[in-house]
């Protein structure tokens, strides 16, 4: 299986992270030393500081901790054939596998702890690390219509580009926290843990349509392509710079 990471993207977003701790933090201090002298002052610092921290944290937590999502999936995907790439962070939604069933669009979801699903709703027995979330850590959300939103944005930006083909466009969620405990079953999509992913893609998809060797071909030089011109712009920043 190949791999691509747009390792320029993952870069802008470590300053993002790093700058916003830096403001987060120095807003705070001044604030913090300000409180005396001027409370409105040191208020709007106090909130300055409080919101670049949280943003700093976000993409510190999303884009630089390790092991990123990227990372995980490329591990335990690395054992599928030629027909299976992983594009991380050049499409549309952030990881997208190419394959002979389409594209599958994974959420990755970091929260360990345990995870359940059920009559339409999403659990996290997290303990502490709910107070961390007012803190840039990331909450669960509702993975099952987080995928299914980026699915959606996905197969719309395929048929424009290639409107005859009606290329499929699946979803999965992954949990990437060794440690997580799941249950999860009976959902819309389907929810796995990063382990499990390598068998879905060679037999969770069976039954599915398959797509031609000419097709698979197209779909993967139209990839390819996408991904060189993200590149090339890249490049041309910093020769400009």
């Amino acid at each position: 299986m190949q791999n691509f990471v747009n390792e320029p993207f993952l870069k802008k977003r470590a300053n993002y992270a790093r700058w916003g701790s830096y403001v987060g933090f120095g807003s705070l201090f001044i604030g913090l030393i300000t409180t005396g002298k001027s409370p409105l002052l040191a208020y709007i610092f106090l909130l300055i500081g409080l919101f670049g921290a949280t943003l700093g944290s976000y993409f510190a937590n999303r884009y630089v901790r390790e092991p990123r999502a990227d990372q995980v999936l490329a591990e335990v995907l690395e054992g599928l054939d030629k027909r299976y790439a992983l594009y991380n962070y050049y499409l549309p939604s952030n990881h997208v596998i190419a394959s002979h069933y389409g594209l599958t669009v994974i959420e990755p979801k970091p929260q360990g702890g345990e995870i359940i699903y059920e009559n339409g709703r999403w659990r996290h027995k997290a303990g502490m690390r709910k107070f961390l979330q007012l803190f840039g850590e990331p909450s669960l959300g509702k993975p099952d219509q987080d995928v299914e939103r980026e699915a959606q944005w996905v197969k719309e930006w395929i048929d424009e580009l290639m409107p005859e083909d009606d290329v499929p466009v699946h979803g999965v969620v992954v949990f990437t926290d060794p440690d997580v405990v799941l249950h999860a079953s009976g959902g819309t999509v389907p929810v796995l843990k990063a382990e499990e992913l390598p068998r879905y893609m060679k037999e969770g998809l069976k039954g599915r349509r398959i797509l031609t060797t000419a097709k698979q071909k197209e779909l993967r030089k139209l990839l390819d392509e996408v991904m060189a011109e993200a590149n090339r712009k890249e490049k041309g920043k910093k020769k400009g710079d």
